[in-house]
């Protein structure tokens, strides 16, 4: 009876791990999808007329393309086996901080006073309830 019940339960957990399906890789994301989903976030809630959205791509271009190349800076020293000092990371992150606030300041100049305050309304409102971007009523209520 004992070997009855454990063919059992090996059978049934043959059959089950036999329909899982093999985990798959994710699909890589083209350079012009990754823009185009990094516009539609930074500009989500903001009525662009066509001279600003051929201003604001390329700024979105070069921001990709840096991102990119810091991500094979840090693969390359990960393979290298060499980390990173405390000042490397410190040069790093004012660069990162100093780029974030050029793109501000180009978005200023590209953008109308009220587009700007409700992009920037848009960067910097917390994920409360998972929802980074302000409805348009939370938006007529900021100063």
């Amino acid at each position: 009876m004992k070997k009855l019940l454990v063919i059992a339960l090996m059978l049934t957990f043959a059959v089950s791990n036999a329909q899982i399906a093999p985990a798959t890789t994710p699909k890589k994301i083209t350079f012009e999808e990754k823009v185009e989903i990094l516009y539609n976030r930074l500009t989500r809630g903001l009525t662009l007329e066509a001279d600003q959205i051929a201003k604001i791509k390329p700024l979105i271009e070069t921001i990709i393309k840096t991102r990119e190349a810091a991500v094979e800076e840090l693969k390359s020293k990960k393979t290298s086996g060499t980390p990173l000092t405390k000042e490397e990371l410190a040069a790093r992150r004012a660069k990162r901080e100093a780029d974030e606030a050029a793109f501000k300041a180009e978005m200023k100049k590209i953008l109308t006073p009220q587009q700007y305050t409700q992009f920037e309304l848009g960067l910097t409102r917390k994920r409360a309830n998972g929802d980074a971007f302000p409805t348009e009523k939370e938006a007529e209520n900021k100063p």
